[in-house]
Parts: C-alpha cells; structure tokens; sequence
C-alpha cells in the first residue's frame, strides 16, 4: 500500500531555493536512498520531522529518512 496524502496533512512552502540549506530530492525511480534514521528534512532552510509533507509550487513531497520524496500524482488529494 503507497503512501496516500490528506489534504489537511501538507505545510504548504515557497519554491525551493538552491540559495538556502535543502535536503535531497529523490523520487520513486531512484535506484538508492540513503536512510539515515532520525534525520530531518530541510526546505528553504525550514526544519521538517521524518513523515511531515510539503506542498511546493503544486508539487507534494515528504519526509523520510532526511530526505525528501516526490509523491506520485495518485498519492495526492
């Protein structure tokens, strides 16, 4: 079972700036995550626990393992 996002789950955030600290990026197709338990994800220099969501410029992603992953379209509300 995928992960499924509720709308009242997500922080929504500005656009991701490359100017400010950002954890990785990683989608479904990546061959290799790094797990590093505990971590927490950055966005624009914002701290975020291991399963908070984000909404990005219309794109979802999430927490996990001090990395952020793409949620696929059917995973959104």
């Amino acid at each position: 079972m995928g992960f499924v996002l509720m709308s009242s789950q997500k922080t929504i955030v500005a656009a991701r700036d490359e100017n400010l600290p950002n954890s990785p990026v990683s989608n479904e197709e990546d061959d290799t995550v790094t797990v590093d338990e505990g971590a927490k994800c950055l966005w624009n220099g914002q701290e975020f626990a291991d399963g908070d969501a984000i909404c990005a410029d219309g794109e979802y992603f999430v927490c996990s393992y001090g990395s952020w992953m793409k949620l696929p379209a059917e995973a959104l509300p």
